[in-house]
């Protein structure tokens, strides 16, 4: 995964003194998923211009010299490339009401709520589909 961040930022300051990261992402269903692994800070500009957006500038501005102006070129412009080593994830088993009437039932019986499936993918997994 690719992300664009402001070299001025303070995230590179972060990286260069730990590589681990964690990824969380959840959708309003109650997936989730949860993405551990190393960045790297990318400064190439070949590869900034590759995932540029023009919607960028809006973080960035135009300090007015020509040069810090939020487009392809801006020296500030980096990417923050992250290789998953582990990824965790869950989906949902039914809609949010029968979700609700499981937490409930499980409150009401002692039982642990059964809501979404589980999945795991090792460093191996993950190594042997990159190698695909």
């Amino acid at each position: 995964m690719v992300f664009h961040a402001n070299s001025e930022s303070g995230k590179t300051d972060d990286l260069k003194s730990d590589d681990d990261i964690n990824l969380a992402f959840l959708s309003s269903s109650g997936d989730w998923a949860s993405i551990s692994g190393h960045a790297s800070i990318v400064t190439d500009r070949e590869a900034v211009r590759k995932y540029y957006s023009p919607s960028l500038k809006a973080w960035l501005g135009d300090l007015g010299d020509g040069k810090h102006d939020g487009g392809p070129e801006d020296p500030r412009i980096i990417l923050i490339k992250v290789k998953a080593a582990t990824i965790q994830y869950a989906i949902s088993k039914s809609t949010m009401i029968g979700s609700a009437i499981e937490v409930a039932k499980g409150a009401i019986t002692g039982d642990a709520a059964s809501v979404n499936k589980l999945r795991h993918l090792s460093e191996s997994e993950l190594q042997q589909w990159r190698a695909k």
